[in-house]
């Protein structure tokens, strides 16, 4: 499910104004009365959940209530419920099907799948907004069938995502270097910090905002004489760099931050959301999520970061992902054969697979450092972050533009590979 925003697990509907306010209604009736009356209630708490500010996004919010009304309508013809917050997915089916019916061969193309993606939205609210009535059961059985109606079935996953509870993924994501380290940025940025006018963070603060991820680093001009000393005569010079984007992992941090909403970089200065409080010390359930999304950003944001018209870089963000989908599978692959020539490969072919070998490899033992990733005999994924590559990679659309869309498997760790 998209995010999109605060609102990030908020399944809002075309992104569009405009939608169709009035749709084809239920036939007057009773049922049609209490299903208004219903939706009527608990229309002001939908519009302030789908709400995020952005514009023309309450006006959809009411266009989704007019389709609610519509579909829900239909769902009291079947059934004596006295409200609509625990929905029965076999009469829910029903109803859809004779909203959609009604409006068949309507101009409007998208109509059907506005009122999918509407309904959708209003289960997300009641889920969200711990309003739903029904058996948790129940709430997955809805949510699968309308993911299904939406085309988002999970029939082709790339990778099985274990089952943990939300105390256990807790404990893993919140000892992940990843997580500690960000949480120090964010203690350290306290209510605000100035930006440049890219939303960098400026020159004079990068040497500690880089502490924070156990980096050394001084921010400033560069000395035409070479690199500058470090505080002891012998020890190893630190780098000096003129931008933040000089420090990848600062910089890839600094834009999931961003991403999440975490953070929100204004014309002179960056602060935290009030967000930063769930993520450093929310409840089970909501500090997971954010934590989760968290990684997830991150990992869209550095390893698919890459420039689509340098053909190396795709290739390379390629391997990447086969080894990451294979490393969260329960085959994880050997550290030792993976990408190795083929049997007589040329020279210049092993040249070629050891750098792009080398090239994955540094992306990967980045990862690594970051916990989201172990490296030893194997190449192993935490199962409580498997969630998070399988979000990252399990989309048509990120596969096609890698290349692997159309490949049978991922298996790189073997001779023929």
């Amino acid at each position: 499910m998209s995010k999109n925003g605060r609102n990030r697990n908020k399944r809002k509907g075309p992104a569009r104004t405009g939608s169709p306010a009035a749709r084809g209604s239920s036939p007057a009736s009773l049922s049609s009365f209490r299903a208004g009356r219903a939706v009527d209630s608990l229309a002001p708490a939908f519009v302030r959940w789908f709400d995020d500010g952005a514009p023309g996004a309450a006006a959809t919010a009411l266009d989704c209530l007019a389709a609610i009304e519509s579909v829900m309508g239909r769902y009291m013809d079947r059934v004596a419920a006295a409200d609509l917050t625990g929905l029965d997915p076999v009469i829910l089916a029903e109803a859809l099907a004779a909203d959609l019916a009604s409006t068949a061969g309507d101009e409007d193309d998208d109509g059907g799948e506005f009122v999918v993606a509407a309904v959708h939205g209003f289960v997300d609210f009641l889920a969200d907004t711990d309003r739903w009535s029904g058996s948790a059961e129940q709430l997955a059985d809805v949510a699968e069938l309308l993911n299904a109606l939406m085309g988002e079935t999970n029939d082709w996953a790339l990778v099985d995502v274990p089952v943990i509870s939300d105390e256990d993924a807790l404990e893993v994501f919140s000892k992940l270097p990843l997580i500690r380290r960000t949480t120090a940025l964010l203690q350290w940025m306290g209510d605000a910090k100035p930006v440049t006018a890219t939303g960098a963070l400026r020159t004079k603060d990068i040497e500690n905002a880089a502490a924070c991820f156990g980096l050394e680093v001084r921010g400033g001009p560069k000395q035409a004489g070479g690199p500058e000393a470090g505080a002891g005569g012998s020890e190893k010079p630190v780098p000096t760099v003129r931008s933040m984007y000089e420090v990848p992992l600062l910089a890839q941090v600094w834009e999931a931050l961003a991403r999440t909403d975490l953070i929100k970089i204004g014309p002179t200065k960056a602060e935290p959301t009030e967000a930063t409080a769930v993520f450093r010390a929310g409840s089970t359930p909501d500090r997971l999520e954010e934590l989760v999304f968290f990684v997830e950003q991150f990992l869209s944001v550095s390893v698919l970061g890459y420039d689509a018209e340098q053909p190396w870089e795709v290739l390379v963000a390629a391997t990447v992902a086969s080894i990451l989908l294979a490393a969260a599978s329960e085959d994880p692959p050997r550290t030792d054969t993976i990408l190795d020539p083929r049997k007589g490969a040329s020279a210049e072919e092993r040249a070629t697979v050891e750098s792009l070998k080398a090239a994955a490899m540094h992306q990967l033992e980045a990862l690594a450092e970051q916990g989201i990733l172990s490296i030893d005999t194997h190449f192993r994924v935490p199962p409580a972050v498997v969630r998070c590559i399988a979000t990252t990679y399990e989309d048509a659309t990120v596969l096609e533009d890698l290349g692997l869309l159309d490949l049978p498997g991922f298996d790189l760790d073997s001779e023929e590979a």
